[in-house]
């Protein structure tokens, strides 16, 4: 429960932007398939965790 109430905002936003890249898919298609629009919300996080990287390093460079 402390990690959903501490990730809230990237798993919101990465909820809404799976939900819009399933439809957009969908509509480009025609079908229903598992494709890598479901990956939205995993990049999520995966791009927070370079943000945080690149900022740290940044921090060590000044």
């Amino acid at each position: 429960m402390k990690w959903i109430i501490k990730n809230w905002l990237i798993l919101a936003a990465g909820i809404i932007l799976t939900a819009l890249a399933v439809r957009y898919a969908y509509h480009e298609r025609g079908y229903i398939a598992a494709g890598s629009e479901w990956t939205v919300l995993p990049f999520m996080f995966l791009l927070r965790t370079l943000c945080r990287e690149i900022k740290e390093e940044a921090k060590r460079w000044l």
